[in-house]
């Protein structure tokens, strides 16, 4: 299998490159656009009822997009870290590879437990308990969203140091 993805990193190296930091990219654009644009904007709206709604068809939506970027960074770094051997080079390189897996990792799971709140949102909106709705939004758009921002910014940044630049 270890065959498969040095090969096919050898022979599409770039794409899996180009499709890795897009994938990033788009992940930290929207995190910031969703929480230094939108969330100001959609604390302005007075009515509970429209600003909850639209607050949860927008999370809907964003995790919506989440999945299959998630899903190229995923995948696109499995073949570059075997496509370019990091295990069998420096090891304190193979460790920050390791530190981005763990960011990373940290990163999906915290999308994962905000998939969790905004179904719980979801259920308080049904049932017209605003302050649950409240409580869980604020609470995955002015913290778990910047946690995530933080931590891919800093893989972002191990990532430019593999890179060597």
């Amino acid at each position: 299998m270890r065959d498969f993805f040095i090969h096919m990193f050898n022979d599409y190296g770039r794409i899996v490159v180009f499709l890795h930091i897009i994938s990033a990219c788009l992940l930290i654009g929207s995190m910031f656009v969703l929480r230094f644009v939108i969330q100001p904007v959609e604390v302005d709206i007075e009515d509970s009822k429209l600003k909850f709604g639209s607050c949860l068809k927008m999370m809907k939506r964003y995790i919506i997009f989440l999945l299959p970027v998630m899903l190229v960074i995923a995948l696109t770094s499995v073949f570059m870290n075997l496509g370019l051997g990091f295990k069998n080079g420096n090891p304190a390189t193979y460790v920050m590879i390791h530190t981005k897996e763990a960011l990373w990792t940290f990163i999906a799971f915290n999308f994962v437990y905000m998939y969790f709140k905004y179904l719980k949102a979801k259920k308080g909106f049904e049932t017209e308990n605003y302050i649950e709705v409240e409580e869980n939004m604020i609470l995955m758009v002015r913290y778990l969203i910047p946690m995530n921002l933080v931590s891919a910014l800093i893989s972002v940044y191990f990532g430019v140091i593999l890179r060597g630049y």
